[in-house]
């Protein structure tokens, strides 16, 4: 085993070098200074008097659950993070989830009971996550959408606070 050891690596043309060949693994000592992985933005929405009451097992708009970001690569991704509170009105209800880049759906829970509630007297507070890979450098919009189970009443943002949050994670 051969050991290099230089203060600086730069391209001999252009702003790019590459590390190994197609296939080969890198191994980095330490992740500390590499560039790699880290948060480049954040932006977040806390939804705070913005009482929503649903009853419709179609996905619509969570009021306030909008956030706009333009990624400063198209290598980046963006962290998807949701806080929802919210009040169970009837027996047997629930809701489900969307995420969506503008009008695209890139993150849907399996059922539109991912949260229940047996007795219909809970308040719960769920988190969701998402890491999504929008390929772009212009602005998009992620919000949020959700659906109750069986079109049952939930109250969101009922004498609570939700939280909506987007990082930017380089890659």
């Amino acid at each position: 085993m051969s050991k290099l050891e230089v203060n600086t690596i730069a391209p001999r043309t252009g702003t790019t070098f590459t590390l190994g060949e197609s296939g080969d693994t890198v191994n980095v000592g330490g992740i500390s200074g590499t560039g790699f992985g880290k948060i480049l933005q954040v932006s977040n929405q806390v939804i705070i008097s913005t009482q929503q009451t649903l009853t419709s097992n179609t996905y619509t708009d969570l009021t306030g659950a909008s956030i706009n970001i333009t990624p400063s690569s198209s290598s980046s991704r963006i962290f998807l993070s949701v806080s929802i509170n919210a009040k169970h009105d009837d027996t047997g209800s629930g809701y489900g989830l969307k995420f969506l880049r503008d009008s695209t759906a890139v993150f849907t829970t399996l059922h539109d009971y991912t949260v229940y509630s047996v007795d219909g007297t809970d308040r719960s507070y769920s988190t969701f996550q998402f890491i999504d890979s929008p390929l772009s450098t212009n602005q998009i919009n992620y919000k949020v959408q959700v659906a109750t189970y069986l079109s049952r009443e939930i109250r969101f943002n009922n004498a609570a606070q939700s939280t909506f949050y987007l990082m930017e994670i380089g890659a």
